[in-house]
């Protein structure tokens, strides 16, 4: 009969769930893997989709990105509107997309349980509220800042 401190392994996450249920003093809590259950809800085909939702949107965003016209040489097609398209799609991808990580960051510091859903939706956080404003907004904001070329 095997120990109870004897490491085992699990073939597949049933198994490990199944071992867990049945073996609670197996010393998985202590040995890294924690409880799984904060991944309650966690739907592979949803983040699935809203990457694919969301790739969608970057395209016109990456194309209207006046960073973007400046390395390749182009001028993308001029609109009213168009200059909202970047500040609007990507206010809209860091909401929809973002939207699991910073869903989880709010549930992991209610717990006080700091783990990666916390460090992704940081940077997504950060790289958002850090992100200039298109050009044509420098040029008009009430700060009385305009646009560096």
């Amino acid at each position: 009969m095997a120990s109870t401190t004897e490491p085992h392994h699990h073939t597949d996450r049933a198994e490990h769930h199944s071992a867990d249920q049945h073996h609670p003093a197996s010393g998985h809590d202590a040995g890294g893997h924690g409880d799984h259950s904060t991944h309650a809800g966690h739907d592979p085909e949803a983040f699935r989709r809203k990457f694919w939702i969301s790739l969608a949107l970057t395209v016109p965003v990456v194309f209207w990105a006046d960073m973007v016209q400046e390395w390749f040489g182009y001028t993308a097609l001029t609109f009213t509107g168009s200059d909202l398209i970047s500040p609007v799609l990507g206010t809209v991808i860091f909401i929809y997309g973002g939207q699991p990580f910073l869903v989880g960051a709010y549930r992991e510091i209610r717990r006080r349980q700091p783990g990666m859903m916390l460090l992704i939706a940081m940077a997504i956080t950060v790289a958002f509220v850090a992100s200039p404003p298109p050009a044509s907004a420098g040029s008009t904001s009430s700060s009385g800042g305009s646009s560096q070329h």
